[in-house]
């Protein structure tokens, strides 16, 4: 994956992903994460993100996720 990918949770928060050297960066509306794996980078945003407004209504998370990890894993 060159460049930035954007995308909507099943929520409807906007999500940003791109890489910079080894590191995967993810924005999710205010919060940001980095990390080298790029499922544990879009957790600690998701959850962060989810903390400051204390929404908590039932998305499956886990499950898009692991999609959207997937996705960006094979376009590279």
């Amino acid at each position: 994956m060159d460049g930035e990918w954007h995308s909507v949770l099943p929520d409807g928060r906007d999500v940003e992903v791109r890489r910079e050297g080894q590191d995967w960066i993810v924005t999710c509306g205010y919060s940001q994460a980095r990390s080298e794996n790029l499922d544990v980078a879009l957790a600690k945003a998701i959850r962060a993100e989810i903390g400051l407004d204390g929404d908590t209504r039932a998305v499956d998370y886990p499950t898009w996720l692991r999609h959207v990890a997937d996705k960006l894993a094979s376009d590279r």
